[in-house]
C-alpha cells in the first residue's frame, strides 16, 4: 500500500488556488508565486522523470500548467517568465530561441556528473567504454540515468570529460556516441 502512495504525485495546496496561475499585479506576492511555480515545476519533473518540457505541449496534455478540477491554465507568457527565472538560477535551460523547450535541471548536471561516475566506479566501469544509448536506455530500467535527456547526457560527460574523468567518443551521433571511464587519479 506504502508503494502505492508513494507514486502519486503529491501537488501542493496553492496548486488548488486560481490565483496561482494568474500573474499577480504586487511584485512581492508575484516574486513568491515563481518561487512557488520553480518548487514545483522542480519536484513534478523529478517524480515523473522528465528531463525536457516542451511548454505549449505541456500546457495542453500535462496537469503541471492545467488544473482541470479548477479550470485554471497557466498561460504561455507566464510559464516562459517562470522558467526564465529558474533559467537564471541555473535550474533550466532553453533549447530553442522561441522559448518553447527547455531542459529542466532538477538535479544539476555537476550532481549528474558525480552520480554517473560513481556509477561507472562502483560497477568496475573505469577503463571500460559504454555508448551513452547504453546509459540512457540500457536494460537496468532502475538507472537513474534511465531515459535521461541525450543532449543532458552529452553536457554531464562532458563535465567528466572537463575534471579528466572520462573521455567521450563520436559525441555528435546519438547512436553511437560513447564514453570512455578513467580510473581515479
Amino acid at each position: 500500500e506504502d508503494s502505492m502512495a508513494s507514486k502519486t504525485f503529491e501537488w501542493p495546496s496553492h496548486y488548488h488556488f486560481p490565483p496561482f496561475f494568474t500573474k499577480q499585479p504586487n511584485s512581492d506576492t508575484n516574486t513568491q508565486r515563481i518561487q512557488h511555480w520553480k518548487s514545483l515545476i522542480l519536484s513534478y519533473c523529478q517524480h515523473h522523470r522528465i528531463f525536457v518540457i516542451n511548454v505549449r505541449e505541456m500546457m495542453q496534455s500535462s496537469p503541471l500548467f492545467f488544473n482541470e478540477k479548477i479550470s485554471r491554465r497557466l498561460q504561455f507568457e507566464d510559464a516562459v517568465e517562470i522558467l526564465q527565472y529558474m533559467s537564471a538560477a541555473g535550474l533550466s535551460e532553453w533549447l530553442s530561441t522561441d522559448k518553447n523547450r527547455c531542459l529542466v535541471y532538477w538535479r544539476k548536471p555537476t550532481e549528474w556528473a558525480d552520480a554517473l561516475y560513481a556509477y561507472a566506479d562502483a560497477n568496475a566501469l573505469t577503463d571500460s567504454v559504454l555508448t551513452l544509448y547504453e546509459i540512457r536506455e540500457g536494460e537496468d530500467t532502475t538507472l537513474e540515468f534511465h531515459g535521461m535527456d541525450h543532449g543532458l547526457l552529452v553536457k554531464v560527460v562532458e563535465i567528466l570529460e572537463k575534471q579528466g574523468r572520462a573521455v567521450m567518443f563520436d559525441a555528435g551521433s546519438p547512436d553511437t556516441a560513447g564514453v570512455k571511464f578513467l580510473p581515479p587519479q
